[in-house]
């Protein structure tokens, strides 16, 4: 895992995996964790979003939520599907059941009350981005941790499209370079860290989430 003190420990295969990825986020609020799947299953996922998308199933992302949801391309020009796990395929529902462990190991540790997951993927055709923002809402506070996992193959530095977390709050500009390597899990507080995507030089595939907390 790469966290908060830019330590790298590469963590044991097995449940104790969703444990230690609850405590960094008690010690840091955000970690990465390399290979937290597969690469087959990494191939998978890609190879059902890139399915998705010669159907047509991808939109243009949106900023904003309700009727207040707009198309602001000076914002973000990535390109989404919302999950339903009551129609995802195989690899999805593999994926899924990874992220219930990681629910109920924060809950365990952190005692968050997240309750479900809501996520789209998420595609960057060359030259897109997502400027600056938090995840959560202004007018509710049900996202609480977000998880992101990358589903790129190959990725070099000079793709572009790392995702730029801003972790230092008396320091407004300083942040972590994250490079969307396939495989990799990106998981923070939604509502602490300030973060953006660079723009990508080649298509770029991402499974981007929320663990929820009910509200009101």
């Amino acid at each position: 895992m790469i966290c908060g003190n830019n330590a790298i420990v590469q963590p044991p295969r097995g449940p104790d995996i969703y444990e230690r990825i609850a405590l960094r986020l008690v010690e840091a609020g955000w970690c990465v964790t390399p290979d937290f799947i597969s690469p087959l299953l990494v191939d998978q996922l890609r190879e059902e979003a890139e399915r998705i998308r010669d159907r047509g199933g991808f939109r243009p992302a949106g900023v904003g939520r309700a009727e207040g949801l707009q198309v602001r391309t000076e914002v973000r020009t990535d390109r989404v599907n919302w999950l339903d796990p009551l129609t995802a395929g195989a690899a999805l529902r593999q994926y899924l059941q990874s992220l219930e462990e990681l629910r109920l190991a924060i809950n365990r540790v952190l005692l968050l009350g997240l309750f479900d997951f809501e996520g789209h993927l998420a595609i960057y055709p060359p030259g897109s981005y997502y400027r600056k923002h938090l995840d959560q809402f202004r007018d509710i506070g049900s996202r609480i941790v977000t998880c992101v996992l990358y589903l790129n193959r190959e990725w070099m530095p000079a793709d572009g499209g790392q995702l730029l977390l801003y972790t230092d709050p008396n320091d407004p500009a300083y942040h972590e370079a994250i490079p969307p390597l396939g495989g990799r899990l990106v998981t923070f507080f939604s509502a602490r860290f300030l973060h953006e995507v660079l723009p990508t030089r080649r298509q770029r595939v991402s499974l981007t989430g929320w663990f929820r907390r009910r509200t009101g």
